[in-house]
C-alpha cells in the first residue's frame, strides 16, 4: 500500500497559487507540443519556482543509448532493457549526473514507483529507511516527499519526485497527482511528437533520393559493355555485392563510378534500402561533418531545427561516398569511428547514435601517395580498402565502344523525340581512335551534341574530338604586375588609341567606360597626368 501519512490541514493560499502556476505551464507547453527538454525543465522549475517544492525531479523510463549521460559514459549493446534516467532537476540540484541518475525499475523508492504503478507520499522523510541520505534532509530541513508515476495510457513514461520542506496535506497530495497527470501527457506527446518529425524529415529525405535516382542521367539499369576488362570488374561485382563488405572504387573521372556504386546496391541485401549518394568534394568544408551526421537544433549560426545527416537516413542501407579523398582531415576522424563502431554523434550533440550502414567509396586520386603525403588517414584508407575495384578508363575497352554508342543513341532517342538509329561509318571509325580522356563522361556529352544537331536518322559526329589546349602558363620567375601597375598600362593603352582624347564620343573616357572627371581623377593618382601629349578635348 502507498505510504502516504498525510495530514488533514489546508493547503497554504500562497502554495496552492504557485501549484496552479505551474499546472498552468505544464498545460501551455503541452497545447504547443514543445521540445522534450523545455517540458522536463518546465515541469521542474514550475514545482520549484512556483511552488513551494525544495526539489523536484523527474526520471524517464528508457534504454541506456537513448539517455545522453548514459550513452555519452558507456557502450551499450541495442536492446538493453529499459531503465529510469534522471533527465531534469530543478531546485537544491540542477545536475541530473549524480549518484540517482540511473535507477533500475523495483529498485529504490524510485524504482518502486515505476514498478507499482503507485504514488508514495510521506511526511515522516527524516528516520525514513527509504531515504538513504538522512544527513542531506536533516541539512536542507526537508519533512516531506511526494512521488508519481507518469502514466501515460498503459506506458509509464517515467517518475516524478518531489522533496518539500513543509507538510503535505491530502488536498496536497491529490493536487500533485493532477499536476504529475498533465505532466505525462506533455512528456509523452513530446516524444511521440519528436518521433514523427523524425520519421517526416527521413521519408522527406529518402524521397528526395528516389526522385534524384528516376531523374539521374546515368540512371541506366546495365552496365553496359563486354571487354575483358569490364567483365573481370564484373566478376568482382557478383563476388563482394551480396556481403556487407567496404568497397572502394578507384577509376578515371568519367568511368561510372557511380553507376558500379548502384549496381553494387542493387544486388546486395540491402536493396529495399536506400542508397545515399554524398559527393564529398561538393560540400563546403565547414558543412562537411553536418551533411554526413547531423546537427542538432542550436549547434551552429542557422541551426534552426534538429537535422538528421547522411548516415542516419542510410540505416539499414548504403552510403556512396564519391570523391572520398576531397574529405577534409577532421570529418575522416568521425568517418573512422563509423566504420570502426557504427556509431556517430550529431554536431552539438552527446549522444551516440548508432547506425548499420554499408560504405561504398570511390575516388579518381592515388589515396596511397596522399597517405604518405599526409593528405589522407592511413588508418582510415586501410579501412576503406578492404575490397578495391578499379573500374576501367574507356580507352582501355574500345570494343564496347559501339555499345556504349548504340546505348546512348537509344536514350536520346527517347529524349529529343528523333528517329537517331546509327551514327555514319566515318563518325564510328573517330570515335574508336579518339583516347577518350574524359572517358564514357565525355563519350555521353559528345552523342548528345551529335544527337542534338542531327538532321536524320543517321548521326554525324563532327571531327576533331579533342579537348580544348590549355592556356599557357606564365614562367615560374616572372614578375607579376600590381593591381595599379596594370590599371595605369590600362589608362595609357586607352589614350594611345585616342590619340590622347579624354572626352567626347572619340576619346578614352567613353573607352573604358568612365565619366572624363572620373578618368581624369584616376590618371591623377596613377600620376599620369603631364605624361601624356596634350590633345584638345571635343
Amino acid at each position: 500500500m502507498p505510504d502516504r501519512k498525510l495530514v488533514k490541514e489546508p493547503t497554504r493560499p500562497d502554495a496552492l497559487r504557485g501549484r496552479l502556476s505551474a499546472l498552468k505551464r505544464v498545460s501551455s507547453q503541452i497545447a504547443a507540443v514543445g521540445q522534450l527538454d523545455e517540458i522536463l525543465a518546465s515541469v521542474t522549475e514550475g514545482l520549484t519556482q512556483d511552488g513551494d517544492a525544495a526539489l523536484a525531479r523527474i526520471w524517464l523510463l528508457e534504454a541506456d543509448e537513448v539517455c545522453p549521460v548514459c550513452a555519452g559514459e558507456m557502450r551499450h549493446e541495442k536492446g538493453q532493457r529499459n531503465a529510469l534516467h534522471l533527465r531534469a532537476s530543478g531546485g537544491l540540484h540542477q545536475n541530473v549526473a549524480g549518484a540517482y541518475h540511473r535507477i533500475e525499475v523495483g529498485s529504490h523508492k524510485i524504482g518502486e514507483i515505476a514498478r507499482t504503478r503507485q504514488p508514495v507520499c510521506t511526511n515522516a522523510v527524516v528516520g525514513d529507511p527509504r531515504v538513504v541520505d538522512q544527513a542531506w534532509v536533516a541539512t536542507h530541513g526537508l519533512r516531506s516527499f511526494a512521488g508519481y508515476p507518469l502514466v501515460f495510457g498503459d506506458r509509464v513514461v517515467g517518475v516524478l519526485g518531489v522533496f518539500s520542506r513543509d507538510v503535505l496535506s491530502v488536498v496536497d497530495f491529490e493536487e500533485l497527482q493532477v499536476f504529475a497527470n498533465h505532466a505525462a501527457i506533455a512528456i509523452r506527446n513530446a516524444q511521440l511528437f519528436a518521433e514523427v518529425e523524425r520519421l517526416n524529415q527521413r521519408l522527406t529525405l529518402e524521397n528526395a533520393y528516389l526522385k534524384e535516382e528516376i531523374r539521374s542521367e546515368g540512371g541506366f539499369a546495365d552496365i553496359i559493355g563486354e571487354s575483358p576488362v569490364l567483365e573481370l570488374m564484373k566478376q568482382e561485382l557478383q563476388d563482394v555485392s551480396p556481403t556487407d563488405a567496404t568497397v572502394l572504387l578507384v577509376g578515371e573521372t568519367g568511368t561510372g563510378k557511380e553507376l558500379v556504386a548502384r549496381a553494387i546496391h542493387a544486388m546486395s541485401l540491402r536493396r529495399e534500402r536506400p542508397l545515399v549518394k554524398v559527393n564529398c568534394g561538393a560540400i563546403p568544408a565547414g558543412l562537411v561533418e553536418s551533411e554526413l551526421f547531423g546537427h542538432e537544433k542550436g549547434s551552429f549560426t542557422g541551426a534552426l531545427q534538429r537535422r538528421i545527416g547522411r548516415f542516419e537516413l542510410a540505416d539499414g542501407g548504403t552510403i556512396f561516398l564519391d570523391e572520398i579523398g576531397e574529405l577534409p582531415l577532421d570529418a575522416q576522424v568521425k568517418l573512422l569511428r563509423v566504420l570502426q563502431e557504427q556509431e556517430f554523434e550529431r554536431v552539438g550533440g552527446s549522444r551516440p547514435i548508432r547506425t548499420d550502414v554499408r560504405v561504398i567509396a570511390a575516388t579518381n586520386r592515388d589515396l596511397a601517395a596522399a597517405v604518405t603525403e599526409g593528405r589522407f588517414r592511413a588508418d582510415l584508407y586501410y579501412r576503406l580498402n578492404v575490397f578495391p575495384i578499379r573500374v576501367p578508363p574507356l580507352r582501355e575497352r574500345a570494343r564496347d565502344i559501339p555499345l556504349l554508342t548504340a546505348h546512348f543513341l537509344a536514350h536520346y532517342q527517347r529524349k529529343l523525340a528523333k528517329p537517331l538509329r546509327a551514327v555514319t561509318p566515318e563518325s564510328m571509325t573517330r570515335l574508336l581512335r579518339y583516347p577518350w580522356p574524359g572517358n564514357i563522361r565525355e563519350l555521353q556529352n559528345v552523342l548528345e551534341r551529335a544527337c542534338v544537331l542531327a538532321r536524320g536518322p543517321i548521326v554525324h559526329v563532327a571531327d576533331p574530338l579533342r579537348t580544348p589546349a590549355p592556356l599557357p602558363a606564365a614562367p615560374a620567375d616572372a614578375e607579376f604586375a600590381t593591381l595599379e601597375e596594370m590599371e595605369r598600362a590600362h589608362i595609357r593603352a586607352a589614350l594611345q588609341r585616342t590619340g590622347g582624347i579624354i572626352h567626347g564620343p572619340r576619346g578614352a573616357a567613353m573607352l573604358l567606360g568612365l565619366k572624363p572627371t572620373t578618368l581624369r581623377s584616376r590618371m591623377e593618382r596613377l600620376g599620369i597626368i603631364g605624361r601624356v601629349k596634350p590633345v584638345p578635348d571635343y
